[in-house]
């Protein structure tokens, strides 16, 4: 039996998931070897490598909206993936599976359910009420210790298990950049899809250009997922519509977001569906920017109303107008107010050392 522990993960990128992922193995590298599988080869992949990690690659098996369209070529690659864990399994006493993503790692797992494996599953996500039934079954199922990462996921899953906040690496050196006198920048930062908030948001800086338009510039930094390219065309095209081209920029998915939290002096989370947690808003109070955010999710668990952020109603234009109208302007003492209250709730809450000595408290018990 291999003296390590064998780590799961459904993406190779550098997005919020993929850096939580990298912290919690990070965390258990200190008191155990670890073997990782991961999808393919990605930026994710050396930063694994440096912790000394052996990783192989094997891309199936994991829950992708997009395979659905073909449900009898993808439940046959969930049979294939399924014995393929079930086989590797064999070789390791612990198994550490990130996200209920991994829908074979997990129905592996129930085949050792009565074995002295010990399994734990780490769950970072809320599905849509519909599914959530199913994930239920599977993940009792599968036996595994579950490991939540704010309350509202374990509220919404309604299953017993930890709840352990992530852990967040401050980033360094980020000073603001001078802008215009009471212009606004504003981050939205993550994966570009249709329950992030991007749409949502532009509609509403649209509907403030009139009476607003020097008042904000915007950054969209992120990309769609394969096959979902059409979600960043359809925001280009309605930027254009409302005319706010000169006040909106996108970028792509980078792998060091500092230059963006640089330029930034608020960091926007306008999700319409329930953040599970929140990584952004951690990453922006690590670097004294304040957050606005949509109150609902794992978000309400992090920001703190007109004291380190914002909240307003989720999907709610006139909510988040309020909001919008009423910022403190970079540089005012309510704004330096806010900045200094986003680096005390860091400290206090989201540090790195808390979180590693809580994921290893999970793990003291395995062979």
């Amino acid at each position: 039996m291999r003296d390590e522990i064998l780590c799961l993960h459904q993406s190779s990128e550098l997005y919020g998931s993929d850096r939580s992922f990298l912290t919690a193995i990070e965390s258990i590298s200190v008191k155990k070897r670890i073997y990782c599988i991961l999808p393919f080869l990605g930026d994710l992949s050396p930063l694994v490598n440096s912790m000394g990690a052996e990783i192989e690659y094997y891309p199936y098996g994991i829950l992708r909206k997009q395979k659905l369209k073909k449900p009898f070529s993808y439940s046959m690659e969930l049979i294939k993936a399924t014995l393929y864990y079930a086989k590797k399994y064999k070789a390791f006493n612990a198994i550490y599976i990130n996200t209920t993503v991994m829908l074979s790692a997990l129905v592996a797992a129930g085949f050792y359910r009565f074995s002295k494996k010990s399994f734990f599953c780490h769950i970072r996500e809320i599905p849509d009420k519909k599914l959530i039934g199913i994930f239920r079954l599977l993940l009792r199922f599968s036996g595994a210790k579950l490991i939540f990462n704010s309350e509202a996921t374990k509220s919404a899953f309604n299953l017993p298990g930890t709840v352990i906040y992530n852990g967040v690496a401050p980033l360094y050196n980020v000073p603001s950049l001078r802008t215009e006198r009471d212009c606004k920048n504003l981050l939205l930062i993550g994966r570009i899809n249709t329950w992030k908030g991007q749409d949502f948001f532009i509609d509403v800086i649209g509907k403030l250009a009139n009476n607003a338009r020097n008042d904000f510039r915007i950054r969209i930094v992120g990309s769609p997922f394969e096959g979902y390219e059409y979600l960043e065309k359809d925001l280009i095209e309605k930027v254009k519509s409302y005319g706010i081209s000169d006040n909106v920029e996108f970028f792509p998915f980078c792998s060091d977001p500092t230059e963006h939290f640089q330029w930034a002096s608020y960091v926007v989370v306008p999700s319409t569906k329930p953040e599970p947690f929140g990584r952004v808003a951690i990453e922006a109070y690590s670097v004294g920017k304040p957050v606005i955010a949509a109150g609902h999710g794992g978000l309400v668990e992090i920001v703190n109303h007109e004291k380190d952020g914002f909240l307003f109603i989720p999907a709610n234009q006139s909510s988040l107008e309020d909001v919008l109208l009423g910022l403190p302007s970079p540089g005012s003492p309510l704004y330096e107010k806010l900045s200094k209250c986003a680096l005390d709730t860091y400290y206090k809450k989201f540090s790195i050392k808390s979180y590693k000595e809580h994921i290893n408290s999970m793990l003291e018990n395995t062979n």
